[in-house]
């Protein structure tokens, strides 16, 4: 497993709005299932992730 602490503590507060914050609450649910992919795994998808995001209309 990854240790994905930060070192350094947040200097200023961070706002997240409700569809994040539900996003991360999903993916927290995902891990505590099992529902989880090598770190390998996890890398070889991340280009895949970016092409889908930057082909999304801007906000």
């Amino acid at each position: 497993m990854v240790d994905l602490k930060l070192h350094e503590p947040a200097t200023e507060p961070v706002e997240v709005d409700a569809e994040t914050t539900a996003a991360i609450d999903r993916g927290i649910q995902a891990a505590e299932e099992g529902r989880t992919v090598p770190i390998d795994d996890a890398r070889k998808m991340i280009p895949k992730w970016i092409s889908k995001f930057e082909s999304r209309p801007r906000r």
